[in-house]
């Protein structure tokens, strides 16, 4: 093992860094390229201070890679802390991935202790990662979800279906925080969620990447109140090593009440019409395999297919 130096992420290297984890994404089989404003979002003083919440490994004077610590806040009885960073791939097993996640526990303790509810650290692998898995399986982290990215070609585009006692309409800019509150009680019962707050769903509609012009949202039509919101992104960046122009169906959720009645087929069938008028050609989306609400099952039945599967593992900690 060489020896590893950490220190603080600084703001001049975050082009370095996303260049780092793309091609970390890349060895993965996860092509796509990171964007620098992406991460810089992220790296905001509002959700993560640089000096205490990022280090760097440097190994022989090179940067090996990186780790930084992404708490939110409690809710549902629970508190999470997500590790986010990578290792470059001509720097695997050298022990910078161990000195990382070994720093982020540590960090991720230290954030992490909210009264009254229960406290989980969590970070993503590819799979398979056979390496990361034993990593960390020997930091004591264990497999708790499996979450499948799945693909679609845009056309055949689907039919609108009628929705009784809804519509779908193109998302409405100046009700942002009615959506926010939709989808907050839409993911209520949703494994591992957390409410999620108003600056991160600022960041989520308006920050990189987001297509508010290409979401929708389903309204009940007796009333008008928002029952369903599907918000899209497009990273045009990923067209040409993707070898496709493709667009993310990011968030998709329907509140309790109105599940069952095909506002979720309805959004996504809006979607793909607005994807191809916009010259789009694939629609990918994420789904957790072991969702309640049988959304895999859905996603399947509309010609989404399995392209790729990561795997979260969590340690709790008091």
């Amino acid at each position: 093992m060489d020896d590893v130096t950490l220190r603080p992420v600084v703001a001049a290297e975050l082009a370095e860094l996303a260049g780092l984890w793309g091609r970390a994404d890349a060895a993965a089989g996860r092509h796509r390229s990171v964007d620098v404003e992406e991460l810089a979002a992220d790296l905001d003083d509002e959700r993560v201070v640089l000096a205490t919440d990022t280090r760097v490994a440097v190994v022989d004077g090179a940067v090996a890679g990186f780790v930084y610590t992404l708490t939110f806040a409690p809710g549902n009885g629970l508190e999470r802390c997500y590790l986010m960073g990578a290792v470059d791939p001509a720097h695997r097993g050298r022990g910078a991935g161990r000195a990382l996640l070994a720093w982020a526990v540590e960090r991720a303790r230290a954030q992490l202790g909210a009264p009254g509810v229960d406290h989980v650290v969590r970070v993503e692998a590819q799979e398979p990662d056979h390496a990361t898995a034993r990593l960390l399986t020997r930091l004591g982290f264990v497999a708790v979800r499996r979450t499948e990215d799945l693909l679609r070609p845009v056309e055949p585009l689907l039919p609108h279906p009628d929705l009784p006692g809804a519509r779908v309409v193109p998302w409405p800019v100046a009700r942002d925080e009615e959506i926010r509150a939709a989808k907050n009680a839409a993911f209520a019962d949703h494994w591992g969620s957390t409410p999620t707050s108003p600056y991160d769903w600022d960041q989520a509609v308006h920050g990189p990447g987001a297509r508010p012009d290409l979401s929708v949202v389903a309204l009940d039509a007796a009333t008008g109140q928002v029952v369903g919101h599907c918000l899209n992104h497009r990273y045009p960046a990923d067209d040409e090593l993707l070898g496709r122009r493709e667009a993310w169906i990011d968030s998709l959720g329907t509140t309790r009440p109105w599940r069952g009645r095909g506002l979720a087929t309805a959004m996504i069938a809006a979607s793909l019409h607005a994807f191809a008028a916009d010259g789009v050609t694939h629609a990918a989306l994420s789904v957790d395999t072991e969702s309640l609400t049988g959304a895999a099952r859905l996603y399947r039945s509309l010609g989404f297919v399995p392209q790729q599967c990561a795997v979260t593992y969590e340690i709790r900690v008091p």
